[in-house]
């Protein structure tokens, strides 16, 4: 039996593929160039998404998990789909987001500053592996 390549791998083959022939054969028109670029570029971050998806959600939800511990939404991030668990993943940053603008959860809220530190390398390592993330 023949497997099937999973998403990432196929995303991979396609920016490697724009990449490798059709930007070099695309010299004369550097306006067309950039944008397969830009799709190669697309097209391996969302290979990255799918393949840290599930170690990115586990880091982000203990850290909500520990800053909002009686949120409704938090069962949802353990089952559910993949789109329910993002929608739950955004409903407590929404929460997370607002009770920090109206100050229901103060700035030194212990954790805070390390749980943010933590999603903005991971979100970081995704859109742009070789961003420097050390402090």
């Amino acid at each position: 039996m023949h497997d099937r390549p999973d998403h990432p791998t196929l995303l991979d083959a396609v920016a490697e593929f724009l990449l490798t022939h059709v930007s070099p054969a695309l010299e004369a028109d550097k306006a067309l160039q950039f944008r397969v670029l830009i799709a190669a570029n697309v097209a391996q971050v969302t290979a990255r998404e799918f393949e840290s998806f599930d170690a990115r959600l586990a880091v982000e939800a203990r850290g909500l998990r520990a800053l909002l511990p009686t949120h409704a939404a938090l069962p949802t991030l353990e089952k559910g789909s993949q789109v329910e668990r993002q929608a739950a993943l955004r409903t407590l940053n929404d929460a997370l987001a607002s009770g920090l603008a109206a100050g229901a959860v103060p700035l030194d809220t212990p954790g805070l500053r390390e749980h943010l530190l933590q999603v903005a390398k991971a979100t970081l390592a995704v859109t742009n592996p070789r961003f420097d993330t050390t402090l």
